[in-house]
């Protein structure tokens, strides 16, 4: 019986602000070892505070396509002036049998 089903790719970070100002996601980007790039949104429940730790989703319901690992995540608040950067990020194999 063949059908469809969604894909979606998400990833949650747990980041640390270091700064004296809070740090809300603007945007994100996945950047594949081609240099291919999949624009992410992004997500938190509350900014995170100076001096803390919060969580952040980051993630795309549509299929990102094939990737070449390893992958560049790169995160950023608005206006862009501190920005995440997440480097060999590696997804596992879902096309095999049993996954």
């Amino acid at each position: 019986m063949g059908g469809t089903h969604a894909i979606s790719l998400s990833v949650r970070l747990l980041l640390a602000n270091a700064d004296a100002a809070p740090w809300i996601a603007a945007g994100a980007v996945l950047v594949d070892s081609t240099g291919e790039k999949v624009d992410l949104s992004a997500w938190q429940a509350a900014p995170i505070p100076a001096g803390g730790d919060g969580n952040v989703v980051v993630g795309t319901e549509r299929d990102p396509g094939p990737l070449v690992c390893p992958c560049t995540l790169k995160l950023w608040e608005s206006p862009g002036t501190r920005i995440v950067t997440v480097g060999n990020v590696k997804f596992p194999d879902v096309s095999k049998p049993g996954r």
